[in-house]
């Protein structure tokens, strides 16, 4: 698979180089879609025409559920680490039908990421259940790195929800249905249903009817 991707990888930069723009993308739309079909068959499932951008960084695909009309954009980042709680082959990350992500987006999970339908996201996004360790006592004292990885709960976007770029969502929240989230916020408590938020943390500003 290693030599199988290099092979591709230059046939493309060989195309960048030979062929006018148009006829470029399409060549590199080609190897999407074989390397595409390659990638489905490594998540636990996917749905119906998925759409994957490269570069692409998968990790623990055996325990991501992804639904029908997955789009997500170059530089997706998803991931799940494997803990004495996180048995291999559970389903950590669960996403919906209808959901696209924009450029550079990063999920990360230990516990349980759970994407509903039709939610958009926009760039440079992170979504999150964990963080090294509890920040505690003596844990203060030992390299981050070297702490266990520690989850505070759940996060659950609901449907129909718009979030901005450089939006960061924190462990144990939920996101409610139809809600927007505002560029640049952090979300690190409960959103509810039907309105705008915004801000570092964020907090309601509009009311939506």
């Amino acid at each position: 698979m290693k030599y199988i991707k290099f092979f591709i990888n230059t046939l493309i930069k060989i195309a960048y180089i030979c062929f006018p723009y148009k006829r470029y993308i399409k060549v590199v739309r080609f190897f999407e879609f074989i390397k595409t079909s390659w990638i489905v068959n490594s998540f636990a499932s996917v749905g119906l025409k998925p759409i994957f951008r490269y570069p692409l960084y998968i990790k623990g695909a055996e325990s991501i559920k992804i639904g029908n009309n997955f789009y997500t954009g170059p530089g997706f980042r998803i991931e799940v680490w494997n803990t004495d709680k996180n048995e291999k082959n559970n389903i950590i990350i669960e996403i919906g039908n209808n959901v696209s992500f924009n450029f550079n987006c990063h999920i990360g999970a230990i516990n349980k990421i759970m994407i509903k339908d039709n939610v958009m996201v926009g760039s440079n996004v992170l979504i999150t259940d964990h963080s090294h360790g509890t920040n505690t006592g003596k844990e203060t004292e030992t390299p981050t790195w070297e702490r266990p990885l520690f989850s505070k709960g759940h996060v659950i976007i609901e449907d129909n929800v718009w979030i901005g770029e450089n939006v960061c969502i924190l462990p144990n929240v939920t996101i409610g249905k139809n809600s927007i989230i505002g560029c640049n916020s952090v979300i690190n408590k409960n959103i509810p249903p039907n309105v705008i938020a915004a801000g570092n943390p964020a907090k309601i500003i509009k009311e939506l009817s």
